[in-house]
């Protein structure tokens, strides 16, 4: 039995290595009813990032593809032998792909397709694939394998950090990089948002970090607008100092996603976040 796995391109699924099982699904950038472009295909996420800079008049929604569309991704998922559908689908929050997903299951009943809505607004759903590809393929029923996935984001967590500055070009960056705002999100939902505007937020926010991880093995991660940002190898280098001996060798295979459009409107584009999925076996990402 053959597993498509459908996954919303809000993933950074495109970064990773995977094969033809995984297969993403575009939403679409609108900017105005002249201006819509799909993502990664039409429009990448660090373009949509570099316009909302240049552009302060600029505004962008994120929109779904159509049941249509889905519904094409399901026929030709049949057609290559495949006897099952997994869509892993974002927090609707981020987009509401789980419409035109329901109607395209409804009217694609030659092929046997389950529905998994992600709680998490910002972990990358690329983990989430993988981990379903590697327990659907070590014989894991769709259910079984559904009920994985909700086991395996209990087990997450994010913190989004906000600097004060918005430009890079001055003296002293690291220190003055350090002073501004973090959030921490669970599940979706916005856990905190703790009383730092005295103290250094930067350093609250690992110290909470350090805390909260000590004792779990992790895979951990950055999400950035922006991957040349001087704010990532600051973030990075902090996170190196934390001498956790179970997780000190998972900080020097971490990896750099995009922040998601939708937290870079929520809580300001020159934000940067870390996170992390608590995990036994460890989840194999590597980049193309």
């Amino acid at each position: 039995m053959k597993t498509k796995i459908f996954v919303c391109s809000s993933s950074s699924m495109d970064e990773i290595k995977h094969n033809e099982d995984i297969e993403t699904i575009p939403f679409i950038y609108k900017f105005s009813d002249d201006e819509m472009f799909e993502d990664i295909n039409e429009l990448t996420v660090d373009a949509v990032y570099n316009r909302l800079r240049f552009d302060k008049n600029s505004n962008v929604d994120i929109l779904t593809n159509s049941y249509e569309r889905v519904s094409q991704y399901l026929a030709k998922a049949k057609e290559d032998g495949y006897d099952n559908a997994f869509f892993i689908l974002p927090n609707r929050s981020i987009v509401n792909l789980d419409i035109p997903v329901k109607i395209a299951i409804e009217d694609n009943k030659n092929i046997n397709a389950v529905m998994y809505q992600s709680n998490e607004i910002s972990i990358p759903l690329s983990y989430i694939a993988l981990y379903a590809y590697e327990t659907l393929k070590n014989g894991s029923s769709l259910i079984d394998t559904w009920n994985e996935l909700a086991n395996l984001e209990s087990r997450s967590n994010i913190f989004i950090f906000t600097p004060s500055i918005k430009n890079e070009r001055i003296n002293n960056f690291e220190n003055v990089f350090k002073n501004g705002t973090y959030q921490i999100y669970k599940d979706g939902k916005l856990l905190k948002t703790p009383d730092v505007k005295k103290i250094n937020a930067l350093e609250v926010m690992l110290d909470e970090l350090k805390d909260e991880i000590s004792g779990k093995k992790i895979y951990p991660f950055i999400l950035s607008s922006d991957k040349s940002s001087k704010y990532n190898e600051i973030l990075y280098n902090a996170l190196l100092e934390i001498n956790d001996d179970i997780n000190k060798n998972s900080f020097d295979k971490i990896r750099i996603f995009n922040l998601p459009i939708y937290f870079g409107i929520k809580c300001g584009i020159n934000s940067i976040a870390i996170g992390y999925i608590e995990t036994k076996e460890g989840i194999i990402i590597e980049k193309k």
